[in-house]
C-alpha cells in the first residue's frame, strides 16, 4: 500500500498576521487598516473614522476577505478587484483624497508577513 504524503497548507494571511503581531482578530483588522491607509491621507482618515466609521466598511470587508487568502495570487486578485471597484464607484473621497486602503501598501504588508 502506498501512502500519499499530505500537503501542508500554509496559514492564511490573518493567521500569519495575528501570530506575528500577537493580537486578536479585532486588533488585526485595525492594524491592517491603519497600516494600509496612504500616509498623506492619515489625518483626514482619522477624522472621518471618528465621525463616520461606516465610510470604511468596504475597506474592512476587503481586509476580512484578504485575511482568508492562503496564496499571493488570490491576495493580488482581490486587491486588484477592489482597486477596479474603487475607480468605478469610489467617488472623489476614495479616489482624489485617497480615503481608502492602498493596494500597494496591502501587498507590501503581505510581503513583510511571509
Amino acid at each position: 500500500m502506498t501512502t500519499v504524503p499530505l500537503r501542508v497548507s500554509s496559514p492564511c494571511f490573518r493567521d500569519q498576521a495575528m501570530a506575528q503581531w500577537d493580537c486578536d482578530e479585532a486588533a488585526y483588522r485595525r492594524r491592517v487598516f491603519w497600516r494600509s491607509i496612504p500616509r498623506v491621507s492619515l489625518p483626514l482618515a482619522a477624522l472621518v473614522w471618528l465621525v463616520r466609521r461606516q465610510y470604511f466598511a468596504r475597506d474592512f470587508e476587503l481586509i476580512h476577505e484578504l485575511g482568508q487568502t492562503r496564496d499571493a495570487t488570490e491576495f493580488h486578485y482581490l486587491v486588484e478587484q477592489f482597486r477596479d471597484e474603487a475607480i468605478r464607484t469610489g467617488g472623489w473621497g476614495r479616489n482624489l483624497l485617497r480615503l481608502r486602503v492602498s493596494g500597494r501598501r496591502l501587498r507590501r504588508l503581505r510581503w513583510e508577513l511571509r
